[in-house]
């Protein structure tokens, strides 16, 4: 039990610690054509999420705003994975997908860390996967159902 509670507050003071660096992680995976998923987690915890999908020849989005604990949630997104993520260059196959996560710093730095759908990369993947389930969490209520007018950003 005790080893429980140490490695409890060890990550819980860690992840705090680690989540100080950030200001804002964007997760930006909609394809034009088929659609996909947004999401922005900020500092003061908002998360918006946006997942799109084809409907009758257009696409349609159902876009969710809520909370979540900012400093838990970053830490369980492991983004320092992501330094050791090689990007290949390559030109896209058509109509092929390039999720693109965007981390910016609080000093005012952006990274932008981008793959084409049809390649595999674990440090990428990893943090992808992550940033889906918060997506596909839709933690909120949702704020906008209809026809998706383009990125948000």
């Amino acid at each position: 039990m005790k080893r429980v509670v140490i490695t409890f507050l060890l990550l819980l003071f860690c992840g705090r610690a680690y989540a100080a660096n950030y200001a804002k992680i964007e997760l930006r995976d909609i394809q034009g054509m088929f659609g996909g998923q947004e999401l922005t987690l900020r500092e003061n915890g908002e998360v918006i999420t946006s997942i799109v999908k084809p409907f009758k020849n257009r696409l349609y989005e159902k876009r969710y705003s809520g909370r979540l604990n900012f400093s838990e949630t970053v830490a369980a997104l492991d983004l320092p994975l992501l330094v050791r993520y090689k990007e290949t260059p390559r030109e896209g196959m058509p109509d092929e997908s390039r999720p693109t996560i965007c981390v910016v710093m609080k000093t005012g730095t952006v990274l932008n860390y981008a793959k084409w759908a049809e390649e595999s990369e674990e440090h990428f993947d990893r943090v992808y996967k992550r940033l889906l389930k918060l997506v596909r969490s839709k933690t909120g209520r949702l704020v906008y159902s209809g026809y998706w007018s383009g990125s948000s950003k």
